[in-house]
């Protein structure tokens, strides 16, 4: 498996047993490696994006900018995301892409990942469970955004971003690898800067987390899962080939 394939392959190994061939077929896939420093756009909103990308390396956020220069962080992606199947029958992205830190890319043409949902297969599905997955993201954040207090809103992002970068080889343990600024997690939250820095304060005064650089550490699990009711299962992480009904 060439290197830069090795997110791609772990994030479709999570959701199907992909075995030697498929492994083929991905290290096969022909594609272009793009990288893009922190703070660069890799889609802007509008634009024909043409081809499907990937992120192999570094994280990204999908935002909307509204023309006063507010914005709104739809999602954030780390490597092994997969941006976007949508490009099938769309001309043009419904929002930008930008660089948190520096990131790369696999950029894949359009016939070439069709190819694979037509061969169908463990890999096929392995790609429709992604998008499966990232529409139930999604939902999750309408209601953590829409109902939640801002000091349970940070407590949940904290909680599923744990998850994604562990399973996206970003952690280990209950330490992780976060490149999100403060300003960022408030345009993901609809909530204030001041807002964002008084609630990580006050989680790190109370022994909840710890902080060091762009790492950050769950030290009482317990606790912050109760005080957002914190359930996973809108991640879909569990067994997940054989709810998909294949035979696998």
């Amino acid at each position: 498996m060439r290197e830069e394939m090795d997110a791609l392959f772990r994030r479709l190994s999570f959701y199907a047993d992909l075995g030697e061939s498929e492994l083929a077929s991905l290290n096969a896939l022909p594609h272009r490696v793009e990288t893009y420093e922190s703070g660069e756009e890799i889609v802007s909103r509008g634009e024909d994006p043409g081809e499907a990308f990937v992120v192999s390396s570094g994280w990204a956020a999908r935002y909307i900018s509204l023309e006063d220069g507010r914005s709104q962080i739809l999602n954030f992606m780390l490597p092994g995301d997969v941006y976007d199947l949508q490009v099938f029958v769309t001309n043009g992205a419904d929002h930008s892409v930008i660089a948190l830190n520096k990131v790369a890319v696999l950029e894949i043409k359009r016939r070439d990942i069709l190819s694979l949902f037509t061969e169908g297969g463990r890999t096929g599905a392995a790609f429709w469970w992604c998008t499966l997955q990232e529409e139930a993201i999604l939902r999750e954040h309408i209601v953590r955004n829409g109902r939640r207090s801002a000091r349970e809103r940070v407590a949940h992002i904290l909680l599923e971003l744990h998850r994604r970068a562990v399973i996206a080889g970003e952690g280990a343990g209950e330490t992780f690898h976060m490149p999100v600024s403060q300003a960022m997690l408030a345009d993901a939250l609809g909530l204030s800067f001041v807002h964002i820095n008084r609630v990580l304060r006050e989680f790190e005064k109370t022994g909840v987390i710890e902080r060091a650089k762009a790492h950050i550490t769950i030290v009482d699990r317990k606790r912050l899962v109760e005080m957002c009711d914190f359930q996973e299962d809108y991640l879909h992480l569990d067994d997940n080939p054989r709810r998909l009904g294949f035979n696998f």
